[in-house]
């Protein structure tokens, strides 16, 4: 065969594969429902400068405001609080918001990084909420509110952390290879199908068994299925393509060194792969910092020790922050 025979057979091949992709796509942007919050509670909008940001708030106006942020891997939301908010917001004003590009709230095509959540976490208390807060955030989220609170302390009564990654302390850059990774997760075929296979029920269903509950039985048909049409939103792939290339990694080993407001870790026990070298290092960093392992847990130990996590967030949350 001829060199130009063998280019148009190698591109009427290619050409099939980018076809076969895209049908998948849209075969799987039709099958996908519309998302709706499985939270009681007044649904709002905070209207923000790259898109508006959905939350529910519930409790006593003028109790004391406790914020919950989720944590980020596809399909995240603050669905993962359905078992906190009713009970937290006998005490508390309970926020529980779906980060920009999450669940309800907008996703717009932009270029996600670390700052990109920090300010918009900030931002929220300080517009929104308006007087010091107790935050509760989960995984990498984390980092986005110790350097909150480095920066702006007024905004922040009490810290709890929930499994935070090691991560967060080590100097991270996201190099080449991450910023390869992120364009083509971002590339409107190739990206697209990626994700979507990274993202599949089966896929979904084992990320949770294996690292969100120690208990298979309580990943349910009905969570894999929320968690599934949350991550297959219109352009719910931009932020988990910058998680997922390093672009949303933070350092706040200095800031978290410096942290001046009062700061609680909480670990579920079974998290054995990482427990005792993320105690030793967030203990290293700050021996102020206070520590709680719920048992019989892994990461989504707010869901599945709801009880225990529940009455352990209260007592943390309502107690005196001395001057």
């Amino acid at each position: 065969m001829s060199l130009k025979g063998k280019l148009l057979a190698a591109g009427l091949v290619a050409g099939g594969v980018v076809g076969t992709m895209a049908a998948v796509n849209k075969f799987i942007d039709a099958a996908v429902g519309e998302l709706d919050t499985m939270l009681t509670g007044e649904e709002r909008r905070y209207p923000w400068k790259y898109g508006d940001m959905f939350y529910t708030v519930k409790g006593a106006s003028g109790a004391k405001p406790l914020l919950l942020i989720h944590d980020f891997s596809p399909g995240a939301s603050s669905f993962e609080w359905r078992k906190n908010v009713d009970a937290l917001a006998e005490q508390f004003r309970v926020y529980a918001i779906d980060l920009l590009g999450f669940g309800l709230s907008d996703r717009p095509s932009i270029d996600y990084t670390a700052e990109t959540y920090t300010d918009l976490i900030g931002d929220f208390i300080k517009e929104m909420i308006g007087k010091p807060t107790v935050v509760v955030a989960h995984g990498m989220s984390a980092a986005y509110v110790i350097a909150d609170a480095y920066r702006r302390p007024q905004l922040f009564e009490r810290l709890i952390l929930v499994s935070p990654p090691e991560s967060i302390l080590l100097e991270s850059t996201p190099g080449p290879l991450g910023a390869a990774w992120k364009f083509i997760l971002r590339t409107p075929v190739l990206g697209k199908f990626i994700y979507n296979m990274l993202t599949t029920r089966p896929v979904l269903r084992s990320y949770y068994e294996d690292r969100g509950y120690y208990n298979p039985g309580l990943v349910t048909d009905e969570l894999v299925e929320y968690v599934y049409t949350s991550a297959h939103q219109d352009n719910a792939r931009y932020p988990v393509a910058a998680f997922l290339s390093n672009y949303l990694d933070m350092d706040v080993h200095e800031a978290a060194a410096r942290l001046k407001v009062p700061v609680v870790v909480l670990w579920g026990h079974e998290e054995t792969a990482i427990l005792p070298e993320a105690n030793e290092a967030f203990k290293r960093v700050n021996n102020s910092f206070e520590i709680h392992v719920l048992p019989g847990s892994r990461s989504q130990l707010q869901a599945e020790q709801a009880v225990r996590f529940n009455s352990l967030v209260r007592e943390l949350a309502g107690a005196s922050v001395s001057p």
